[in-house]
């Protein structure tokens, strides 16, 4: 059964925010980089909030969105949010070399956002090198995975994950750094060293810049890394753009956003920012209650934290 049928993946606070960021952080690339005429490629589902989301921040008017599921296929189109979507019949897989010849877009840089729900597999990492080793200069590869699933039993995973990326994997890579608790981390930094080598041994002249690094958790912990394919002579642009003070989109811990009613978001929103911290007693003062971890969580992503309702007619 598609993921879609049960997932409404536009209500889940923590993927909202790191959509958000993800989505900040290109903006900054735009002022960069050359990303004039940029294309969207991606899997909006029957939902499109990505799609949206670079159309009204990035002023991306070219979309593909690729849907393998029948009956996904047709409701996306159904649901597709604007003209010029172009949602595609099939397989990433199949669907990515056919991009790639397509001359209206083939030279023009791709924001590619390959946002799976399902654990890393070896069809996923072949979709990730055939997007370094053919992208246009100057595109930008996001890459979603599930960290929960069949990786193997604690013993088997560090084989697993060797099975999955390859000589970038450690020879000495432990059960510890494949337990529960470490995987995500594990996954994310080995991924990104995929990328990297994939792009040296594909010889391309600006190489592959580590950009996105963020770390979730809704109901699932997922994974989503990436990173620039500068053009030859952007290279250095990109990376003080990624250095810069103000980059959103590498960070080391997990998001995992507290589920807030409209109410409490409003009300704890109404409290920031501010040079001193909330704690949990003065949540409480205004009427409610929050754990401390909660509390810390939606003060750092407030600006990102959506706002539910629904509206009864």
């Amino acid at each position: 059964m598609a993921s879609f049928t049960t997932v409404n993946y536009s209500l889940r606070p923590s993927k909202s925010i790191q959509r958000s960021l993800v989505f900040e952080a290109v903006q900054i690339l735009q002022g960069t980089l050359d990303l004039n005429e940029m294309v969207y490629i991606g899997f909006g589902s029957i939902w499109f909030t990505d799609f949206q989301m670079a159309h009204k921040l990035l002023n991306v008017t070219d979309m593909v969105s690729i849907e393998a599921d029948a009956i996904g296929y047709s409701r996306a189109v159904f649901n597709q949010p604007y003209r010029t979507v172009c949602v595609r019949n099939g397989s990433s897989s199949e669907i990515l070399p056919q991009l790639f010849e397509t001359d209206a877009i083939s030279i023009r840089p791709w924001l590619v956002w390959l946002d799976y729900d399902q654990a890393l597999s070896e069809e996923s990492v072949e979709d990730i090198q055939l997007v370094i080793e053919n992208a246009p200069p100057n595109s930008i590869l996001l890459v979603t995975f599930n960290a929960r699933g069949p990786y193997g039993k604690l013993p088997q995973r560090p084989n697993r994950v060797r099975a999955l990326l390859g000589r970038v994997v450690p020879d000495n890579l432990s059960k510890d750094d494949c337990n529960d608790e470490n995987l995500c981390d594990t996954l994310a930094d080995l991924t990104l060293d995929f990328m990297k080598k994939v792009a040296a041994d594909a010889s391309r002249p600006g190489g592959f810049m580590p950009a996105f690094r963020l770390l979730y958790r809704d109901s699932s912990p997922m994974v989503t890394v990436g990173g620039i394919l500068p053009a030859k002579g952007a290279a250095s642009a990109a990376n003080a753009a990624i250095k810069g003070v103000d980059w959103p989109s590498f960070i080391s811990n997990k998001i995992v956003a507290p589920n807030l009613t409209l109410k409490e978001s409003s009300v704890l929103q109404a409290q920031l920012p501010d040079d001193t911290p909330l704690d949990r007693a003065r949540v409480q003062s205004l009427g409610f209650d929050l754990e401390e971890e909660q509390i810390r969580a939606f003060e750092k992503y407030y600006r990102y934290y959506p706002s539910f309702a629904q509206i009864v007619t």
